[in-house]
């Protein structure tokens, strides 16, 4: 089954194949041996080309958020032909700032990396939050400057919580596209 997953990054083919109990999975074009080994709620385990991966995946399909070790990330998946007639519709959504950060699974924010005005790029560490007795570092998806900060250390936060929100070049139709709610 063929695939598109937008990353911040771009978008990427992706081919997945199960045949005879052996999975493979091509990434824009270069061929890798999956084998899936624990599936538990939201956690992952499975082998790409014989490296183990652990990742911790958050949301619905399409949209997901998936740590495997590196921070959260922001992806949509969906199968390509209906990549292909969401953006012959129109219906493309292009971020060119950083999504609001949410909070990927309920948990306890422990520190606050970053204070309104801060500008940040694809990567830079935001909030730290402790979730099954993890400590993740949530990080920025995009460039923008924070706008506002809604979690502070010592607060529990549900999944999908509004933590920090951020100006950016986008107009004000695409930040309603990313579907952000603050959080009272």
């Amino acid at each position: 089954m063929k695939f598109t997953v937008t990353l911040p990054d771009g978008e990427h083919v992706v081919n997945f194949d199960e045949a005879y109990g052996k999975r493979t999975l091509e990434v824009d074009g270069e061929a890798h041996v999956l084998t899936l080994l624990r599936v538990e709620g939201g956690r992952v385990r499975f082998t790409v080309d014989d490296q183990p991966v652990d990742a911790l995946i958050a949301g619905d399909l399409p949209e997901l958020r998936v740590d495997a070790g590196d921070g959260p990330v922001s992806l949509r998946v969906e199968e390509s032909r209906f990549a292909e007639v969401r953006k012959i519709s129109g219906l493309v959504t292009v971020r060119r700032g950083a999504p609001d950060l949410k909070a990927p699974m309920p948990g306890l924010v422990t520190r606050v990396l970053v204070k309104s005005g801060d500008p940040v790029d694809v990567g830079t560490p935001l909030v730290v939050m402790e979730a099954m007795k993890m400590e993740n570092e949530l990080r920025s998806q995009g460039r923008g400057t924070v706008d506002r900060i809604y979690a502070e250390a010592g607060e529990a936060v549900e999944q999908g919580a509004v933590l920090v929100t951020f100006t950016s070049e986008a107009s004000p139709k695409e930040r309603r596209a990313g579907g952000t709610i603050p959080r009272s």
